[in-house]
């Protein structure tokens, strides 16, 4: 199919040729303003070669997480004039964090990863100074770290590198029996709780009675809104968050939130402090900044009405590939976790449209303009929250010209 969009050229489009052209070419109207919004975002990368994307997929690192709102792109212009004590505030800022959420304490961290990590290390530490210098030497130390195997990932590499050993459990008894004089932490992930039988309440409980901090992963647990502070009143000691996702902070911070002592650990075991694991994590006044200004916004935020506005991204894109034969698109809100945003399911019989998952996927990352969705064996997933006004529609557009192509070779 011959894509009416062309190869996305701003200055073009915006003289008027690229409009012209689409125009000519029998271009529904309601694409022409989303055509423009695709023309205009991304100037930057495509002088460099590097070709920017519509990100139909979610908020993956990989794919650069999220966009900042202006608030928070202002903040950090402003922090990159004048110098200021890091220290001072790194404090100042968790202190403000804290008190916007409600909690007793709160720091920027480099990432949820980073947060991983110095909630482990502040629990093995506290705020013994030697131990700080000698970990990931952790001999005489507490070691293990008590985790439901269900919950292991890729991401508990940052609790690995302190030199704690990961003690994998199943069920409520074993974790009781795990605990032990060389139990530093019981750590647990959000997104994962419904793999394993051990529920929260149950995973809290365990770690107060025995007096072992209870650390929750959350990085991407935002909407709902509420889990900011939710979680730590929950029982949870210290609990993380990505800045670069939800939260549509810097992509490089994220948040470790909870009890007062262990983050003060944690900022000792952290960035500026020599001889501190945390040493090679910086966060720069501006991605603090930043991040401030993107939980103030986000506190203030009609989250509804960002529902119904992805909602509504969603049901148009399915509304474009209505009448192609055997495909279905589901708005749906994923059950586990209580994360309540929009998605859309696609599918179809692949007897009968001979086109692949994977392959659509393919299709539509190398076109013009380049759309990330998610491909896996039983259809199409696509995300909402990522996407500009305007956007769905392309998306909508190109999918129908792949499905209708695919149509036409069955």
């Amino acid at each position: 199919m011959k894509n009416p969009f062309g190869t996305w050229n701003r200055r073009a489009f915006l003289s008027g040729s690229g409009m012209a052209s689409i125009t000519a070419a029998g271009f529904h109207p309601r694409y022409i303003h989303a055509a423009q919004l695709a023309a205009e975002h991304g100037e930057i990368y495509r002088q460099l070669g590097v070709r920017p994307l519509i990100n139909a997929a979610g908020t993956y690192t990989v794919l650069t997480g999220s966009v900042m709102p202006e608030r928070a792109r202002r903040a950090m212009e402003a922090a990159s004039r004048s110098f200021v004590h890091l220290e001072d505030l790194q404090k100042t800022v968790g202190e403000r964090i804290a008190k916007l959420l409600g909690l007793e304490s709160a720091m920027v961290t480099s990432g949820a990863a980073c947060s991983i990590m110095l909630a482990t290390a502040a629990c093995i530490t506290g705020s013994d100074t030697e131990k700080i210098r000698r970990i990931p030497d952790l001999t005489g130390m507490k070691s293990e770290v008590v985790v439901p195997r269900a919950h292991r990932n890729g991401f508990d590499h940052a609790a690995r590198n302190v030199g704690v050993t990961l003690v994998e459990v199943d069920t409520l008894d074993e974790l009781r029996r795990a605990i032990g004089p060389k139990t530093a932490m019981l750590y647990f992930t959000n997104i994962f709780e419904h793999k394993g039988p051990i529920k929260r309440a149950e995973f809290i409980a365990a770690g107060k009675q025995a007096g072992i901090p209870v650390f929750n992963d959350a990085a991407a647990e935002l909407p709902p809104a509420t889990n900011l502070s939710s979680i730590v009143h929950e029982g949870f000691d210290l609990v993380g968050f990505s800045g670069g996702k939800g939260l549509r902070g810097p992509q490089s911070s994220g948040l470790l939130l909870g009890r007062k002592d262990l983050i003060q650990a944690a900022v000792l075991n952290n960035n500026p402090h020599e001889e501190a694991i945390g040493r090679p994590c910086k966060v720069g006044k501006e991605e603090m900044l930043g991040l401030l200004a993107a939980v103030e916004e986000y506190v203030q935020r009609d989250h509804e009405a960002d529902i119904r506005l992805w909602r509504g991204f969603m049901e148009s894109i399915a509304k474009d590939l209505r009448g192609i034969g055997t495909v279905t698109a589901e708005v749906y809100v994923p059950g586990a976790g209580g994360h309540p945003v929009p998605y859309l399911r696609v599918q179809w019989d692949q007897n009968r449209l001979p086109l692949k998952y994977t392959d659509c996927a393919q299709q539509l990352r190398d076109g013009e303009p380049s759309i990330e969705v998610n491909a896996a064996d039983d259809g199409l997933t696509l995300a909402s929250y990522n996407l500009y006004p305007g956007e769905e529609r392309i998306v909508g557009y190109r999918l129908r010209g792949i499905l209708r192509e695919a149509e036409k070779r069955s």
